[in-house]
């Protein structure tokens, strides 16, 4: 008998998610609930029939520190008549802003030597141009690699569960993260961690260059590497990354290129 290797199954990310209450008058409000996160930024939209909402629909919503929000209420327009409603979601950790650039000089994510960056700005991979990660960084870095915050911050999501990853885009949302928001209303991402990597709690506050992970090869990945990037969110489905300029070993503050050690 010959034995097949199953194919590792995606974890999808099940921080932000959508529970129905139903009202006294027989509508149902619409509520998102969150775990492990504070910041996140929520699509939604609708398709009703005989039915009315509470506010107009399709909606964004930051979730500004909080960890349930009542979204909308739907109501039978006429209760004597079938009515229903459907609905789709979409969200983002993060919240909306209006930082134009990220002037700030980051330290280096990592102090265990110089490490290669095998993706920079507008990378063929997966920051191609007009993406979510367009500019971001990915440095090639073993698995349990320490990694360390480029900027303070307060911790405002994470996620440790997921043990898998690959090439194959099914493994998209499958990663592990920490996000830090900035004083400025930034937010910077610490992605592809490995199981149980990450070493910080939500809520807690992170000087620059504190430990606060171990890193992976989670998700949509090539190789075991760190992707780092600083955002905005626009909505549940889109963000602004920033460009990023580093201070390096050298003593110099430094846009990174991609094929160079740091």
């Amino acid at each position: 008998m010959v034995s097949l290797a199953k194919e590792p199954v995606p974890v999808e990310d099940s921080n932000v998610r959508i529970v129905e209450d139903k009202t006294r008058d027989g509508g149902t409000t619409i509520c998102a609930v969150l775990k492990n996160c504070t910041e996140a930024t929520i699509s939604l939209s609708l398709a009703l029939e005989n039915a009315s909402t509470s506010c107009p629909v399709p909606l964004v919503v930051d979730t500004a520190g909080r960890s349930r929000i009542e979204l909308v209420t739907v109501s039978p327009t006429e209760k004597r008549r079938r009515w229903s409603y459907q609905y789709q979601y979409a969200w983002k950790p993060g919240r909306r802003g209006e930082v134009k650039a990220s002037t700030h000089a980051y330290a280096l994510p990592y102090n265990s030597g110089r490490r290669l960056v095998i993706q920079a700005d507008f990378g063929k991979f997966s920051h191609q141009p007009g993406s979510a990660d367009e500019h971001a960084i990915d440095w090639d870095m073993p698995v349990g690699t320490t990694v360390l915050a480029a900027r303070a911050g307060t911790v405002v999501a994470l996620r440790s569960d997921a043990d898998v990853g690959g090439e194959d885009l099914r493994y998209k949302n499958s990663y592990n993260y920490i996000i830090l928001r900035h004083d400025d209303g930034t937010f910077a991402e610490y992605c592809h961690l490995r199981k149980d990597g990450v070493l910080v709690k939500l809520g807690q506050q992170v000087k620059e260059q504190e430990r606060i992970g171990l890193s992976g090869n989670s998700g949509f990945s090539s190789r075991p590497h760190l992707h780092f990037s600083v955002f905005q969110t626009i909505d549940g489905r889109t963000r602004r990354t920033f460009p990023l300029q580093f201070k390096t070993s050298e003593g110099k503050v430094e846009t990174l290129v991609e094929g160079k050690e740091y």
